[in-house]
């Protein structure tokens, strides 16, 4: 009897260790793959600085949102912006407090793609591309209206400000055309982490995204099966 309790608590502690070290292992991939992503949207974009508002950085939130969910999407957003504006923008010039009309805009991003992470399987590239354009207009009208509240204050009028928008829609409709082609590559690029995973021989489901979706077909075989 005595054995055979030992053999039970046995088993239950290699299959909690077991659990552990799978958790462990997802820990890992979560932080090394959205940090990796994170580095490359931050390169991506340092590459085209000199294009005006050709940009990797709200397209690599919102992919690594799209895979990780909230949280890590959230420290993602916080640390590419902080990252790129303390080492890119300096290039060019200095965005000083317009960082946190911007920082607001990758906020709803990030909130927005976690409504359309339940819905992503059901949209066609040209859905997702849209979604990327709309953002890029928002992201314009936000960072610019903002931009010059800050500067003029109490001296700007509806007047100056239409005449910015006016003057800046050639930039916006390069964004929004830029952020069209690289959002609408989403299900690509997500495919290209799948086949980077399955051949370095690890299981891909250990992201989340991907766990949901095994999980969500073997539910599917189980039911047809059935």
């Amino acid at each position: 009897m005595q054995s055979n309790n030992s053999n039970i608590n046995t088993k239950r502690d290699n299959f909690n260790a077991k659990k552990r070290d799978e958790t462990e292992i997802k820990n890992i991939l979560k932080i090394t793959t959205a940090s990796s992503l994170s580095a490359l949207g931050i390169v991506l974009s340092s590459i085209t600085v000199l294009i005006p508002n050709v940009e990797f950085i709200s397209f690599t939130i919102f992919l690594i949102t799209i895979l990780f969910g909230f949280s890590t999407g959230l420290f993602s957003m916080i640390s590419i912006s902080l990252i790129y504006e303390l080492i890119v923008t300096p290039i060019y010039g200095s965005s000083g407090i317009l960082i946190l009309f911007k920082m607001v805009c990758y906020l709803i991003l990030v909130l927005t793609t976690m409504i359309l992470r339940k819905i992503i399987d059901h949209l066609s590239f040209w859905e997702i591309g849209i979604f990327g354009g709309v953002f890029a207009l928002f992201y314009d009208i936000v960072t610019t209206v903002g931009g010059q509240l800050i500067i003029l204050q109490e001296n700007i009028t509806l007047a100056y400000l239409f005449t910015v928008i006016v003057f800046g829609i050639p930039f916006t409709v390069v964004h929004i055309l830029g952020n069209f082609i690289i959002f609408s590559s989403l299900k690509e690029i997500i495919n290209w982490i799948k086949i980077a995973f399955n051949y370095k021989g690890i299981d891909y489901i250990s992201l989340g995204f991907f766990e949901n979706k095994k999980v969500a077909a073997s539910k599917n075989r189980t039911e047809k099966e059935e």
